[in-house]
């Protein structure tokens, strides 16, 4: 993001900064997904959205496309009150905002706007070489993040839920697991791919806060990335198919490869796979004012956050993503490979990521 943004920070605004955790409610035990009484809309409906994402591209159809979305998270929240959706150039009323403009991305309770004109190529280092069909599906996320925070409002905060002492990284926390709860729907009824979503994760990791200083710290990308994929998980099953993929745990999907002579050989069995790794040894520069999703300016916050925002510029962080891998899965040695990392063949239990293990449960002949 330029440094010239900073004074526009407000802007992306967390709804957590306004928000007051007297009255709320907590309809439905946490990490179970939806409340019970939730009328999903269809899977045809979710559909329908992706076909949309894949006609046309500009501005007229990234609007297009997120009003449909709008009212498609309007019916799947089942929400008492459907917020006005601003874009840049609109007229805004709440919070302090008079025109909705680049970087603003927020939900302001007392007015019920919810707004969206975060430019993703100008704010998103990794978004520059991305299509614009596959940025629609990060400003899905950005948009399912601020319902997030009205439905937080509304219904509570799930699994992150608090009686006292309510934390802008809670808040945070909870509307990520929304955005999870909303992309797993969507994966589960075939409407998005195991690729885009991976795609789309990468993103959201790269627009997270990093040591941040303040009392508003809104989390790490790592307790961002877990809350979310909390929420996929709360949609999908291990061993579920999507498409030609299959799930295997919370944060790991896999495709079998077909089997060649030398895998009869060898006696290995073979996996596209996609996991998500932190790779901390090359940590690269940032000049983030904050994080993208929710980030408070120095004319909305206090000292203090002033003094954390101005504190990280220039720290290193960690790089996430899905990774595109090949596991290799040996049954009668109960060991495993993954391609292109800096280890030989494993056992089994040596797997952090669980995925091997699942494998092996799954396809390796009992005897």
């Amino acid at each position: 993001m330029p440094h010239r943004s900073l004074r526009r920070l407000p802007v992306v605004l967390l709804a957590g900064l306004l928000l007051c955790p007297s009255g709320w409610a907590e309809p439905w035990a946490p990490g179970q997904g939806p409340p019970p009484e939730l009328q999903l809309p269809s899977a045809a409906e979710a559909r329908q959205l992706e076909a949309l994402r894949q006609t046309g591209s500009g501005q007229g159809q990234r609007e297009r496309y997120l009003r449909h979305a709008h009212k498609l998270l309007n019916r799947f929240w089942n929400s008492r009150e459907q917020p006005r959706l601003l874009f840049a150039g609109d007229k805004a009323e709440g919070c302090g905002v008079k025109r909705v403009e680049h970087p603003m991305a927020y939900y302001c309770p007392s007015s019920k706007e919810l707004a969206m004109a975060l430019n993703l190529r100008r704010s998103v280092r990794s978004a520059r070489g991305k299509s614009d069909q596959d940025l629609l599906l990060l400003d899905l996320a950005v948009l399912a993040h601020e319902w997030g925070h009205h439905v937080n409002r509304e219904q509570g905060r799930g699994p992150y839920r608090s009686n006292f002492n309510l934390t802008v990284k809670q808040e945070e926390l909870a509307a990520d697991w929304r955005t999870g709860v909303f992309l797993g729907w969507m994966l589960s009824q075939g409407a998005i791919g195991v690729d885009d979503f991976t795609q789309t994760a990468n993103l959201l990791f790269e627009m997270g806060d990093y040591e941040r200083l303040a009392a508003q710290h809104h989390g790490y990308p790592k307790d961002r990335f877990q809350a979310l994929t909390r929420g996929i998980a709360s949609q999908l099953t291990p061993g579920q198919s999507l498409g030609p993929w299959m799930v295997d745990t919370q944060e790991t999907f896999s495709r079998p490869l077909r089997q060649t002579q030398k895998d009869k050989l060898l006696g290995r069995r073979r996996y596209a796979v996609r996991r998500f790794e932190i790779e901390r040894d090359q940590q690269i520069a940032t000049n983030l004012v904050g994080g993208l999703l929710g980030a408070a300016s120095c004319i909305w916050g206090s000292q203090q956050q002033c003094i954390g925002m101005a504190a990280q510029q220039g720290k290193g962080r960690a790089e996430g993503a899905y990774t595109e891998r090949t596991l290799s899965l040996y049954c009668s040695s109960g060991s495993f490979d993954v391609s292109d990392d800096d280890f030989d063949p494993q056992p089994i239990d040596r797997d952090g990521k669980g995925q091997a293990g699942v494998l092996m449960a799954r396809d390796c002949p009992r005897g």
